[in-house]
């Protein structure tokens, strides 16, 4: 067997100590004096040099093998993000072609699975927050020997705009408007199709006033359908320029306007005050309505706020309880289709000063069906 290292001239050590174990036993002795190195030998270094020497380059080694990983898991992450990108944008044009040759049955069915799934996923998220605070509420009261003091849950992030209730704060008020709008753009299909505004001819119109089961409401309900010789762009401007202008000529009659607050572009929070034909009032509605432009229709949808600490409600008036949808749709360049949904409610018993306090319920319901009918009326010879 060949000598593992040649260790000739060195004390101690002999020249047959060749194998491992030899090696390994051989008996320590003083360290040999250093080596001059001759002519063309090249010189060794010391063991700290070595040391030194290894260590820097274990430490050079280690940062060059991490550098080299993050490169590679970078590499990588860019490839996917690159092959993601194109899955998607072929996902994207296989779904652009599906919608092209949709029909619009099809369309809607989509929009209201989508819907569907929207309402889901909030109801899960509520019921989640509601075992949440149940949960919450067990362990303080195990914990608690005094009753807690009762205080909103920060989940309760929706409570302001499901209840119509505006805020005093501008933040809030500016996000319970919107997610007033939001609430009632996402129903707009459901509302029609429910009630069957896409299978009616153009020139449909009903009016309907009636009692609830409870016989404590009056229930009003409107629909209409028709075809307007004009642009759905155009429509839509000279609809939006007459709400928007609480003076307009065409509004004097069926109602006082005044404009409260915008919030945005394309929206507008409204006081309207109806009357008798003697001239006093008898109903107050805070109307906020916000204007949608899709690529083929408009869509204008008004709700109204039932409570708002800035402005309260007014004693002997009915406050206003209604949610409408107006749509305008692209016939051709010279013709678009106008659907409207209006749905409103009224507590039967008037308040306390209202000047329909002394009148039966039956009364009340045909004079509400009046005024509802001559408001549409006017509302739909200035809106061609």
């Amino acid at each position: 067997m060949e000598p593992l290292v040649d260790l000739d001239g060195y004390e101690g050590w002999s020249a047959d100590a060749t194998t491992l174990f030899e090696l390994l036993h051989a008996p320590i002795v003083d360290a040999p004096p250093a080596l001059v190195p001759s002519a063309g030998v090249r010189k060794t270094t010391t063991n700290d040099d070595n040391e030194t020497s290894s260590d820097g380059s274990k430490n050079s080694t280690a940062q060059q093998r991490y550098r080299k990983r993050q490169k590679r898991e970078l590499d990588y992450l860019r490839e996917q993000v690159a092959e993601m990108s194109a899955h998607l944008s072929v996902l994207k044009s296989i779904r652009s072609l599906e919608t092209d040759q949709s029909s619009f049955w099809e369309k809607k069915a989509r929009v209201q699975k989508l819907s569907s799934q929207k309402a889901a996923q909030e109801n899960a998220r509520l019921k989640e927050a509601v075992e949440e605070q149940l949960k919450i509420a067990e362990t303080l009261d195990q914990l608690l020997v005094k009753r807690p003091k009762l205080a909103a849950f920060p989940t309760m992030d929706t409570v302001e705009w499901k209840m119509r209730r505006m805020p005093l704060d501008d933040a809030g008020r500016h996000a319970c408007f919107h997610a007033l709008m939001a609430d009632v753009y996402d129903r707009v299909d459901t509302m029609l199709l429910q009630r069957g505004l896409f299978d009616v001819p153009d020139g449909h119109k009903a009016f309907n006033v009636s009692a609830n089961a409870a016989e404590d409401a009056i229930l009003i309900d409107v629909q209409a359908v028709s075809l307007i010789p004009s642009h759905f762009m155009s429509a839509g401007m000279h609809i939006w320029s007459i709400w928007c202008d609480p003076n307009h000529s065409a509004l004097k009659g069926i109602f006082e306007s005044k404009t409260l607050e915008h919030f945005g572009n394309d929206t507008t929070y409204l006081e309207q005050i109806e009357s008798l034909r003697g001239g006093r009032p008898y109903l107050r509605r805070l109307s906020a309505m916000k204007r949608f432009v899709e690529e083929d229709r408009i869509v204008f949808v008004m709700n109204t706020v039932l409570h708002d600490p800035k402005h309260p409600p007014i004693d002997g008036l009915y406050s206003g309880n209604d949610v409408v949808t107006l749509v305008l749709e692209r016939v051709s360049d010279t013709e678009s289709r106008r659907r409207l949904c209006f749905h409103g409610q009224l507590p039967i018993a008037p308040p306390p000063g209202s000047p329909l306090v002394s009148n039966p319920r039956d009364l009340i319901c045909d004079f509400i069906l009046h005024e509802v009918t001559h408001t549409f009326d006017v509302l739909d010879q200035v809106m061609q």
